[in-house]
């Protein structure tokens, strides 16, 4: 069985004679024990209930769950040929920030159209910690919180590639995406940071630096959570609601305005 398959599972539960098992197969060479704490510094949130083993996102109040808003600068889009060169984080537990991360990372080369954007010189970092140095420690802080990013599906999957480039195992986080959630609890002509800054009048930060952008995003994420339908309580079930297409239309606020008599001709054309 595959880690994902696994996650999946114990998203429902999985008893403890069954998780042994699959645990075997995948760790020979640990005990049981061993194998969660494994499992645990690779992000998985687990908690056991009568024998039953779940991801303890189906019991948190979503209020009351720690995330982890991050932010990455990179050289180059794709993964396996490029590199991260600046992580930012910021901790949020009950409304406010209870931790940061901030890191530049040494990099070889980092084109000229990115610096521009950036700020980032090929001499500011010439003389930062490894990118596996920095993992290791973004690693640590991550813990086994909520990773919570503008466009999840680009951050988290390029941290992951790296961590797997890096020898330092997977990355088993839940996730949220605040692109899918505010396009769901929020009403704006673009859902870029720069225009959601402006819209909602949130503290303008310097863009494009990832420290900044993960202090937007976080507040751009309780901006999302007050706009919640009033059915959501856990963790998992805003997990749940936050997944999406990122061209998804906005459901909440569809339901919510009155329907006029002239409004069917112009569905569609927003």
């Amino acid at each position: 069985m595959k880690l994902q398959q696994l996650t999946e599972l114990l998203k429902k539960g999985i008893a403890r004679t069954i998780l042994k098992k699959e645990l075997y197969y995948m760790y020979p060479d640990l005990s049981f024990n061993t194998a969660l704490e494994v499992l645990k510094a690779q992000g998985l949130p687990l908690i056991q209930e009568n024998g039953i083993f779940y991801l303890k996102t189906h019991f948190t109040n979503y209020k009351d769950e720690t995330y982890c808003i991050v932010d990455i600068e990179t050289n180059g889009s794709k993964p396996e040929n490029s590199q991260i060169i600046e992580i930012g984080a910021v901790k949020i537990k009950n409304g406010e920030i209870i931790d940061t991360f901030s890191e530049l990372i040494r990099a070889k080369f980092i084109p000229p159209f990115i610096q521009d954007m950036t700020g980032i010189s090929e001499n500011m970092v010439k003389n930062a910690k490894t990118q596996k140095q920095v993992l290791i420690k973004f690693k640590e802080f991550l813990s086994d919180a909520i990773f919570v990013a503008h466009d999840s599906y680009f951050d988290f999957n390029y941290i992951k590639e790296q961590m797997k480039k890096e020898g330092l195992g997977e990355l088993l986080n839940p996730e949220i995406c605040t692109l899918t959630l505010s396009k769901k609890t929020i009403e704006a002509s673009r859902y870029g940071l720069k225009y959601l800054i402006d819209e909602l009048n949130l503290p303008h930060e310097t863009l494009h630096r990832a420290l900044s952008d993960a202090k937007t995003t976080g507040r751009l994420m309780l901006k999302g959570f007050e706009k919640l339908p009033p059915e959501i309580k856990t963790t998992h079930q805003l997990i749940t609601f936050a997944k999406g297409s990122r061209t998804i239309k906005n459901q909440i606020l569809s339901k919510q305005k009155p329907k006029s008599k002239n409004n069917k001709s112009h569905r569609g054309k927003r």
